[in-house]
């Protein structure tokens, strides 16, 4: 305790004495002792005030133009803030640090460079957005020697942790294990690209399905679907001897499902969720549509984030299924009722009924009657067209009918009609018959 006292007691007065110096102009100094201070909180594990004091002295090698120096302190800055899992900061770190040792304008520095952008990469791929990294490394293609990115270690970690989860290949994490007692980077920095192995394996092994059973669908219903995500490979972590990593926490943080424009969403999984870490395996994401239009449709991709540990997060998605809404189908029925008793010789009224018993509107209905020798049609038309009949429409009129012999006699009808997709359906036939009295 006491020699920790004493190397607080120095840390303080080495500190004191860069912010003098610094108010003094004098910058070599003032980073000198801001470096010194740094080294001896990093010891006492200050990692916040060790921070602020490499963040200091960079500042103050940039302002005399030693940019590798300054460089090396932002690095050291990244180091601290990555114990607080602070990986935006310390992206920041690496990227400055990167772009202070492209002033100095030193070929024989680009390897540190390369490194930087690597680490920076890391951070943000272990935050979920490793298409934001890939646009970050592209920006460094042109200012450093092309074949770095061929042959620098930390670039050859970012290209395979990405080639794995682009192409969704575990074979890249094998080939970087195989090699990982080549990585020879601080505690720190080993430590993140262990993390962002982690990240990525789990990526792989978590997947999302859809479970569709049908793809097709009236209009106007309610869709059920239950995609499942599926954790149950983790349990493969333990048989790693470089990742033996122990899951605490893994949480659905974001959820989002794209649908064509003719559903809409009744109801979803809550988020945040938590997924069963004790027993992994397949757990529900219900959802619910409502199917609206009749035409082509999608439901899909879903996609998620997931947070690892309350600090790490990996995106997943899942396949997009195609499925068709329809229109309920239409039903169109006919009777013929007599009005009085039919007499042979005579003329009668005959009511004709035309009724869409269904859910399904009917267009363009066209009737038609065909009358045998021993009946004939006095007034009306054998033909008849209707606009449309809603569901559960009816519609009627009169014709006169004349017989010409006793018993059953049957009229020929048909009917034809368009349903709400357009579709011709028919002619359907029947024969009515009607009952003539002496």
């Amino acid at each position: 305790m006491v020699s920790d006292e004493k190397l607080l007691k120095k840390a303080k007065l080495t500190l004191n004495k860069a912010e003098i110096l610094l108010d003094k102009s004098a910058h070599k100094k003032s980073a000198s002792h801001f470096k010194k201070a740094g080294e001896l909180f990093d010891e006492l594990q200050e990692w916040k005030i060790a921070e602020q004091c490499y963040f200091y002295s960079s500042k103050n090698y940039t302002r005399i133009g030693k940019y590798y120096q300054a460089a090396l302190m932002q690095r050291n800055a990244a180091n601290n803030t990555l114990r607080d899992n602070n990986y935006q900061k310390a992206r920041d770190y690496f990227d400055v640090g990167a772009k202070s040792v492209l002033k100095a304008k030193v070929s024989r520095l680009d390897e540190f460079v390369a490194e930087n952008i690597g680490f920076a990469f890391l951070c943000y791929f272990v935050q979920g957005r490793y298409q934001d990294g890939i646009s970050y490394v592209k920006r460094f293609k042109t200012r450093i020697d092309p074949d770095l990115f061929n042959s620098n270690l930390m670039l050859i970690i970012a290209q395979h942790v990405t080639n794995a989860v682009v192409n969704e290949e575990e074979l890249f994490i094998d080939k970087l294990l195989d090699q990982y007692s080549l990585f020879k980077f601080t505690e720190m920095e080993n430590l993140i690209i262990k993390d962002a192995l982690i990240v990525a394996l789990a990526s792989l092994m978590v997947r999302v399905e859809m479970n569709f059973t049908e793809t097709e669908f009236q209009r106007e219903t309610i869709i059920e679907v239950t995609p499942e995500i599926d954790t149950g490979r983790l349990t493969e972590f333990k048989s790693y001897d470089i990742l033996p990593h122990k899951f605490s926490e893994l949480k659905i943080t974001d959820l989002r499902i794209k649908m064509g424009d003719n559903l809409s969403i009744k109801d979803r999984p809550e988020i945040p969720m938590s997924l069963n870490v004790s027993k992994f395996g397949k757990e529900p994401l219900p959802f619910k549509f409502r199917s609206n239009i009749p035409g082509q449709s999608f439901i899909g991709p879903l996609q998620l984030s997931v947070t690892v540990d309350g600090k790490f997060n990996f995106a997943l998605e899942s396949e997009k299924v195609d499925i068709l809404i329809t229109s309920p189908d239409a039903v169109i029925g006919v009777t013929l009722t007599p009005h009085r008793t039919p007499v042979i010789n005579q003329s009668f009224p005959v009511e004709v009924l035309i009724s869409n018993k269904s859910d399904g509107n009917a267009m363009e209905i066209l009737v038609e009657f065909e009358f045998p020798e021993d009946l004939k049609m006095m007034r009306g038309t054998l033909a008849k067209t209707i606009y449309s009949l809603s569901p559960n429409e009816d519609m009627h009129w009169q014709i006169m009918v004349k017989a010409f012999d006793v018993g059953e006699i049957p009229i020929k009808t048909s009917v034809t009609f368009k349903d709400e997709d357009g579709n011709t359906k028919g002619p359907f036939t029947a024969d009515i018959p009607l009952t003539i009295n002496l």
